[in-house]
């Protein structure tokens, strides 16, 4: 299934750019799983299939090793992250402390459009509860509403950089293994949306504080599982 996500940002400036094409094309096809963790990704393959020289798709590649996608080893080349379950843990708290501080800031400049793209979002969830995948795009979307009115741009832009760290796993393993997550974000996301309406900054202030610690109590809990099934596997 593939898993679309918004790249408009991705568009190169002032006409084609072969690196920003390679870039884009690659990128967008890592995170919607074409190109699996561990996968080697073969310049001279890319570049035929792109109709383009390895030259840009060689700089394509370094960019999305800045972005934490792509690992690159000298003289072996390039591969698909794979990203621990305790760094994507890390990942995840600095996403959500981000978060928290664009939502309150966000707080004052929400109107009746933009809460309703947040209700529009929330309803998108509980259709989707039971599709794990469509309802981690609907967490990561409503997420993007409650924070969007925020001036901050630099903030915006790293918390989806940090949503993109971890996609590999929020589009799928996440819930897989913290199902009762699930509930839990729909209870938590309603909440956030009364606070928004209310625009009560001590109560949005405490559903994220309350978010941030179950989610990592999750994240640890599924490490510690993951540590016990290797354990017993050997």
């Amino acid at each position: 299934m593939s898993v679309i996500l918004d790249r408009s940002a991705e568009a190169p400036a002032g006409g084609f750019s072969k690196v920003q094409h390679a870039y884009a094309v690659l990128r967008g096809e890592i995170l919607d799983g074409v190109h699996r963790p561990g996968e080697w990704l073969r310049m001279s393959r890319i570049a035929a299939r792109l109709a383009l020289s390895e030259m840009p798709v060689r700089e394509a590649l370094r960019l999305l090793e800045k972005d934490g996608l792509v690992r690159i080893h000298l003289h072996r080349g390039a591969q698909v992250a794979s990203l621990a379950f305790a760094r994507a843990l890390e990942i995840t708290e600095a996403r959500m402390t981000l978060e928290h501080a664009a939502a309150l800031a966000a707080l004052g400049h929400h109107d009746a459009a933009s809460l309703r793209a947040v209700a529009t979002a929330l309803e998108a969830m509980r259709k989707d509860a039971g599709d794990l995948v469509q309802f981690a795009l609907g967490n990561r979307a409503f997420a993007r509403a409650v924070y969007e009115p925020c001036s901050n741009l630099f903030l915006r832009e790293h918390i989806q950089v940090l949503w993109d760290q971890v996609w590999q796993y929020s589009s799928t393993a996440v819930f897989e293994v913290m199902r009762h997550r699930v509930d839990d974000s729909l209870t938590e996301n309603g909440a956030i949306l009364a606070a928004l309406a209310a625009r009560d900054e001590a109560a949005l202030a405490g559903v994220y504080t309350l978010r941030l610690r179950r989610s990592l109590d999750a994240w640890r809990d599924a490490i510690a599982e993951r540590r016990l099934a290797r354990e017993a596997g050997e």
